[in-house]
């Protein structure tokens, strides 16, 4: 399995989610310009992040549920293959939804594929605008899409219009036992059916669609940063497959060393009783990143929410950084590709229901680009 932040994890924590803003800007739901100001934001409340965009009115409420119910499906290179729904959409599609070319390079694309008669695919790659990797994955996330190969139902039409609550279980149920018998499209079986009207079949459409450029983003992204190992096994066994060569592009990384991390935090009556516990000097890190814009320090709980806080108060960022329970990220400069240093403390705000006891390390430190 291919994991997105694998190389910065410490204390061996499993990444179970991708970040919720990547979802967000990946399928257009929000513009990076939201997420940044959200993000800002969220360092001086303690609302989660979804809460603070639904505030400023860069996202609907339905579509960051939408969202929220399939963020775990975006872990891996594989499971974001197998997000493919609806109909099966032309490469060029694809390559121009995902935004890995634009539409005046596809005309371009496509008229020397006139002169040549070759695959746009080889087209694309001998042009430069994608690498090999990033074909094969756009072409396995076809076949998904296709239903060639087996594909999760998460984003189909009918669980879509569930998640944003237009229709119940039960009438999704009912109106693909009505599907089998009609062989209509089931938004238009829906619609017989007086579950819905025409307009909400549109709405779950177009959602539909936000999520699965989310998803075909994600499979590219990490195809970009780790390779396209599984999109290539994937396509290895098929018949009449070739070799060929892998290219790679200089992308913008950033890594994470734990050089010190205290492995326990114990929990007295006296801090139950003062509300909150410190850990002075608990972690040491050494941060390293090509990026030019930057990167994202991500806090997260190293097996769940941080439920036994309220929230933490993070030290040694040059300010006094709050992050709620369900974790948070902080932007933080480009240091030039030199090696930054930080001592991180901690101060835990303790919930109600917290006891005493000595605890694992509840916190996880790893870093993103910008």
């Amino acid at each position: 399995m291919i994991d997105e932040r694998k190389e910065v994890c410490n204390l061996g924590c499993r990444i179970k989610k991708r970040l919720l803003g990547h979802i967000l800007v990946d399928g257009v739901f929000i513009q990076p310009e939201d997420l940044e100001r959200a993000l800002e934001e969220q360092l001086h409340t303690n609302e989660l992040l979804g809460e603070i965009l639904v505030r400023m009115g860069a996202v609907e409420a339905g579509e960051l549920d939408s969202v929220l119910l399939v963020q775990s499906d975006f872990i891996s290179q594989k499971d974001s293959l197998k997000a493919a729904a609806g109909i099966r959409q032309l490469l060029g599609e694809l390559l121009v939804q995902a935004r890995k070319i634009t539409p005046e390079q596809l005309e371009l694309a496509l008229s020397e594929q006139v002169k040549t008669n070759e695959r746009l695919g080889k087209v694309l790659v001998r042009l430069g605008l994608i690498t090999e990797n990033e074909l094969d994955v756009v072409l396995t996330f076809q076949r998904h899409q296709g239903g060639e190969r087996p594909s999760s139902d998460r984003l189909r039409l009918g669980e879509v219009l569930v998640a944003t609550k237009h229709i119940t279980r039960e009438q999704l149920e009912d109106a693909l036992e009505r599907q089998k018998i009609s062989k209509k499209k089931i938004g238009e079986v829906l619609v017989d059916a007086g579950y819905v009207k025409a307009h909400h079949v549109e709405y779950g459409l177009r959602l539909q669609h936000k999520l699965v450029t989310a998803a075909l983003v994600a499979a590219l992204s990490l195809s970009s940063v780790f390779g396209a190992d599984e999109a290539q096994a994937a396509r290895s066994g098929e018949k009449g497959s070739a070799e060929f060569t892998v290219t790679a592009t200089v992308l913008a990384r950033t890594s994470l060393r734990m050089i010190y991390q205290t492995p326990e935090l114990t929990i007295t009556n006296a801090d139950i009783r003062r509300g909150y516990v410190d850990a002075p000097n608990a972690s040491r890190i050494e941060v390293k990143s090509n990026s030019q814009s930057g990167y994202f320090l991500v806090f997260e709980g190293a097996s769940g929410p941080l439920r036994l806080f309220k929230g933490v108060l993070v030290h040694g960022l040059g300010r006094e950084v709050q992050i709620d329970f369900n974790g948070g990220m902080v932007p933080l400069p480009d240091a030039g590709m030199k090696p930054v240093s930080m001592e991180l403390s901690y101060r835990f705000l303790l919930s109600e229901d917290t006891g005493p006891g000595t605890y694992a390390w509840p916190v996880t430190v790893s870093v993103t680009p910008r």
